[in-house]
């Protein structure tokens, strides 16, 4: 509550993207001064973005719109999204799914 305070009050934003597939990003929303998150999926995506009063938000085409194949894999475990069954050192993967 006390940080709360400190940051101050929010501004909504929404945002409507139309969704190019899940295997690629259909576009990156950018965070003023925080960073970006890329937004992937199949339709039109609304999405609702608060931020502190101040920073900008933007929606622009994205930077990296393939990696969402190997940042999911690594976040999450997926098996749907991880590559060959060895890592580059010849080892066989471990994680949800493996045997």
């Amino acid at each position: 509550p006390e940080r709360m305070e400190q940051i101050g009050e929010f501004e909504s934003h929404d945002i409507e993207i139309d969704g190019t597939g899940w295997k690629e990003a259909a576009a990156d929303i950018t965070l003023r001064g925080l960073g970006w998150v890329a937004v992937t999926g199949a339709g039109v995506a609304k999405v609702r973005v608060s931020v502190p009063k101040g920073i900008g938000i933007s929606v622009r085409p994205p930077l990296m719109p393939f990696d969402i194949w190997e940042a999911a894999a690594s976040h999450t475990g997926g098996k749907a999204v991880r590559k060959g069954g060895k890592t580059k050192s010849g080892k066989r993967r471990k994680g949800v799914g493996r045997r």
